[in-house]
């Protein structure tokens, strides 16, 4: 199974870099078709600016406060997907800003390629393994005095006795509370009940 992993991962990676090898853009495609809807529908917003940062805008749907500062709109698209929202576009469209700018890192091709930039290495067949020898297999360390000293790592030892544990509970009502003396009706001794009462008859 972890074979089967491993070579699963190996292809992906090498494919992943080579597609994006191919990307002319700032982001990776996905990215890019969202941003290129969002322009589309943004075309029929109406914007009113309220400060550097923050701006109403209208909408066939109703109207969604946008604050290019903070990342937010009102929809909550820009927040929960990273990508700028219609509204968001329609912001950073009327004060001429790059929209592939207030995109989150992770969608730029360049994290793209450094995400699949390392190789996952091919691994020959397990008759063709080096075998180590014993002392071979031994982790060594070095001490303060330049001593080598064996380390043999032994699984953890297991404390737990078999069957169910037992309950260490104290109840709310016994807590500070005197213990009741029983008393035996029969002897008139304390400490055990009348049917638990072993004094002669």
């Amino acid at each position: 199974m972890m074979e089967c992993i491993r070579r699963q991962l190996m292809t992906w990676f090498n494919e992943r870099r080579e597609n994006s090898m191919q990307w002319t853009s700032i982001l990776v495609p996905s990215a890019e078709r969202v941003v290129t809807e969002a322009l589309d529908r943004a075309r029929t917003h109406q914007v009113l600016r309220a400060t550097d940062a923050e701006f109403e805008v209208i909408s066939h749907e109703g109207t969604n406060t946008v604050d290019i500062r903070t990342r937010c709109c009102q929809c909550r698209g820009w927040q929960l997907y990273g990508l700028p929202c219609a509204h968001a576009v329609a912001a950073l469209l009327s004060i001429r800003q790059n929209v592939q700018r207030f995109t989150e890192t992770c969608f730029t091709v360049a994290n793209y390629r450094k995400t699949y930039s390392q190789t996952i290495h091919p691994i020959p067949d397990k008759s063709l393994w080096k075998e180590l020898s014993e002392a071979e297999g031994v982790v060594t360390v070095s001490d303060v005095d330049q001593l080598q000293l064996q380390l043999t790592i032994n699984p953890p030892k297991s404390l737990r006795p078999p069957g169910r544990p037992r309950k260490k509970r104290v109840r709310a009502e016994d807590r500070g509370r005197i213990k009741r003396v029983v008393h035996c009706s029969r002897c008139n001794q304390t400490g055990h009940f009348r049917t638990t009462c072993a004094a002669p008859i």
